[in-house]
């Protein structure tokens, strides 16, 4: 997907277009500073800026999982329509007051750089936005809304999608690339009524939740060149009333949508108690979609979301284990994400987590979608504390060797220590690895719990948690039993072939017989497709 650009600035005159009023932006702005505290890498978070009265914003992190915003800096007047670079790594958008014709990008820490009016604005109008992303090109992305709604008696493109060069390298921050009047607006308005929208790099598309009135609320995508809205699902049975829905994400790879409502049930809005905000996940595909609610928090207020979120994958077990990110649980970023194309997976199958789902029996990521991407061990899995082994299967097409990592909890106290873990090396041709314990006492334990770890390449000393994200692989957690073994499993000798003794007087009769077929497992599910 290419925007094609409207006009470069000459002085006061754009060609190919009008004259305008504003300033030859990209001549000032040929060399620009680089951001003092660009991010590492990708953050894999969500973020939001937020005012509480409309003049200034702050900047924080936002928890998706608990729809809490952890405030970093304030970033002085009013921003909105804000977006992440994945290539700078950093975020732009727009400011608020006295207009939203002016550029501001701000790094990891929340320092900001503002670049002044945009470049193509025509003379006497402004430009009225709280909707942006910023997309693979490095386009500013944003919708235009009535200023005169805002303020009477002021003029500006109304319903039109507006393109923004903000890639330093080229010379022209600040000029407006393209402006797309979208093919609707919501009924009974005269622009789409949408808190924000997010970019998805799989189809190109933008999307966002369209709100009409307080009874309707459709996911709807928009195609940037052509400023098409498509009506994609009917969400108004799985997601509440709100008083806006002033942020979206898009999770990489995955395609997750996920809708963060300001204010549920409007309490805040008209001045009564208990307002609060929750965040909502729109999994793919979106035309019959899982829906899942998480947490609700405090009322959102003002807000814009902005994110570099990615595929990641998250354990279940009880979080005495470690298993929530902001408990140090680990994450394994798909391989998909860095390497298009390639699988290395536990089993075959494999779905995004937003954070850990710690439940009792281990079980939260197989029931929280109709895929359940736990493949890697059967229910009701036995393994011997005399010789504790298990074959695990592994897909892996990425033509590389791997590392598997599985800690069982034997002692039953709640944590995996390291006397638990048993490693195995991995070819870039294996099918199954089998995993070997040391052998340990019988003891009161008849179940507990396992932890699989696959990664990409050597790990000399894999750990069972960390909250850093691994870059590659997948993780399971699986509630199993100590004891006598499962037939499925290669976990102890088996004497199943029946060596029945007879003994008539002193001679021993050995009867053999015959060894029963080995259970068929069912072909898994295929998985969601994104």
């Amino acid at each position: 997907m290419r925007f094609i650009r409207i006009g470069r600035l000459v002085g006061l005159t754009l060609v190919g277009s009008a004259a305008v009023g504003a300033l030859p932006a990209a001549a000032a702005f040929a060399e620009i500073a680089p951001p003092i505290a660009p991010f590492a890498e990708c953050p894999n978070l969500g973020y939001q800026v937020q005012s509480e009265d409309g003049k200034t914003s702050t900047y924080g992190y936002f928890d998706l999982n608990t729809s809490k915003f952890v405030p970093i800096k304030s970033l002085g007047s009013s921003v909105n329509a804000g977006g992440y670079s994945r290539d700078q790594r950093v975020f732009w958008g727009m400011r608020t007051n006295p207009d939203n014709n002016t550029l501001v990008r701000w790094d990891s820490e929340g320092n900001t750089t503002d670049f002044g009016p945009l470049n193509g604005v025509p003379v006497g109008q402004v430009v009225r936005t709280n909707v942006g992303t910023v997309d693979d090109q490095d386009h500013l992305l944003i919708l235009t809304r009535d200023p005169a709604a805002d303020k009477p008696g002021l003029v500006g493109p109304i319903n039109e999608l507006i393109s923004i060069d903000v890639d330093p390298s080229d010379g022209s921050v600040g000029d407006i690339l393209s402006m797309v009047p979208l093919s609707r607006a919501t009924p009974g308005m005269n622009f789409l009524r949408i808190g924000d929208w997010d970019f998805n790099p799989t189809d190109g598309k933008l999307y966002a939740l369209e709100e009409v009135g307080t009874t309707k609320r459709e996911l709807v995508s928009i195609d940037p060149a052509t400023g098409q809205v498509t009506d994609v699902k009917d969400l108004s049975a799985q997601l509440p009333e709100s008083q806006n829905y002033g942020a979206v994400y898009v999770e990489d790879v995955s395609g997750t949508v996920y809708v963060s409502a300001n204010d549920v049930d409007s309490k805040l809005a008209h001045g009564e108690p208990g307002a609060y905000s929750e965040t909502f996940a729109i999994y793919a595909p979106y035309a019959n979609p899982t829906v899942l609610k998480y947490t609700p928090g405090p009322a959102l207020l003002i807000n814009d979301g902005a994110d570099c979120l990615v595929a990641t994958d998250f354990g279940d077990a009880p979080d005495s284990y470690h298993t929530l990110n902001p408990h140090d649980g680990p994450g394994h970023i798909f391989t998909e994400v860095d390497h298009p194309g390639q699988e290395l997976r536990i089993g075959k199958l494999i779905d995004a987590d937003l954070d850990g789902i710690p439940t009792p029996n281990a079980d939260g990521d197989d029931k929280n979608l109709p895929v359940n991407d736990e493949d890697g061990v059967a229910p009701g899995t036995t393994i011997s504390t005399a010789d504790p082994g298990l074959d695990v299967p592994i897909t892996n097409t990425t033509g590389a060797a791997a590392t598997l990592a599985g800690w069982v909890d034997f002692n039953g106290s709640g944590t995996f220590d390291t006397g638990e873990r048993a490693t195995v090396a991995v070819s870039a041709t294996d099918t199954t690895a089998h995993l070997h314990w040391k052998a340990l006492e019988a003891g009161g334990v008849t179940s507990t719990f396992l932890r699989l770890r696959l990664y990409p390449g050597t790990v000399a000393d894999p750990k069972p948690d960390g909250a850093a994200f691994i870059h590659g692989g997948e993780i399971e957690d699986h509630k199993i039993l100590l004891g006598l073994p499962n037939t499925g499993q290669r976990l102890l000798p088996i004497i199943e072939a029946g060596l029945g003794l007879m003994v008539v007087g002193a001679a021993v009769t050995v009867a053999t017989r015959r060894r029963p077929s080995p259970r068929r497992r069912p072909s898994p599910r295929p998985t969601a497709t994104a």
